[in-house]
């Protein structure tokens, strides 16, 4: 799966965790966070997009996506994040 296509449904998953996705330009890396009880995953728009996909899958693999349909090889990205 080319990368770009990886991102929009990495990108896609978010609404069924309930997370919003922020994507802004800055100095900072990126990652997930919970903010006034508002899931939140900061995206920087300036990284490579195999960063951004890392970041998403990372922050993926720390919540339970085990009941959510996802493509294969979207699954393999966000378990191989979880090792």
């Amino acid at each position: 799966m080319k990368l770009d296509k990886l991102f929009q449904e990495l990108i896609d998953i978010s609404g069924s965790l309930g997370i919003k996705i922020i994507q802004e330009k800055g100095n900072f890396k990126g990652g997930y966070c919970l903010l006034e009880q508002e899931k939140i995953i900061v995206i920087n728009k300036l990284k490579p997009v195999e960063q951004r996909v890392r970041a998403l899958a990372h922050a993926y693999s720390r919540r339970d996506t085990s009941a959510i349909y996802m493509k294969p090889a979207v699954r393999e990205i966000i378990e191989a994040e979880e090792q």
